[in-house]
């Protein structure tokens, strides 16, 4: 597996690409479809790593993975992935392109878990409620575990917030059994 940096500046340097072309959410959509792809089917990245498959036929299957031709930066990207043996990248390339996405754009990125699906209007006041407590705009990545029972559980970086009942149980349950 590569390491984390190493694949955080080959993604930064096709967002800075894509973002002087306007490219920028393409790049993003992509790289996401590309880092689901190599996670559900590992052969494509077998595919990509194989040392007698031409370059041009690695970009084909990867077009053919995105249903169209991949976007410039991408297509720069997964040569220059191929060609130094980095094809891992893909694993995390669409993560990272977020994450910069949001870094660059000074937002914050919110992950909420509730034991049910928010409501679009729950989301958006849960989302403008973060943004005005944190001072700056959020993105809300929702996740449903019914485990919680019920509450919610927001993490903002190394921050957790857990309101939830499951962690109010547990936080009793350790007291009750505190010496």
């Amino acid at each position: 597996m590569i390491g984390r940096s190493v694949a955080r500046r080959y993604v930064q340097a096709a967002l800075e690409r894509a973002a002087s072309q306007g490219l920028q959410e393409q790049l993003e959509e992509e790289l996401k479809v590309l880092q689901m792809a190599s996670g559900a089917a590992p052969e494509l990245v077998l595919l990509l790593k194989h040392p007698t498959i031409s370059a041009e036929r690695k970009l084909s299957a990867v077009g053919a993975v995105l249903g169209a031709e991949p976007c410039g930066p991408v297509a720069e990207l997964v040569g220059l992935l191929i060609e130094n043996s980095r094809v891992d990248v893909l694993s995390v390339a669409g993560d990272l392109a977020e994450e910069l996405a949001d870094e660059v754009a000074g937002r914050t990125r919110a992950a909420v878990v509730t034991p049910l699906a928010l409501a679009p209007e729950q989301a958006q006041r849960l989302q403008a409620a973060l943004a005005g407590w944190l001072g700056s705009p959020v993105r809300l990545d929702a996740r449903v575990d019914p485990d919680l029972i019920g509450g919610i559980v927001v993490k903002l970086g190394d921050r957790v917030l857990d309101a939830s009942l499951r962690g109010r149980l547990e936080r009793i349950g350790e007291s009750l059994t505190a010496p």
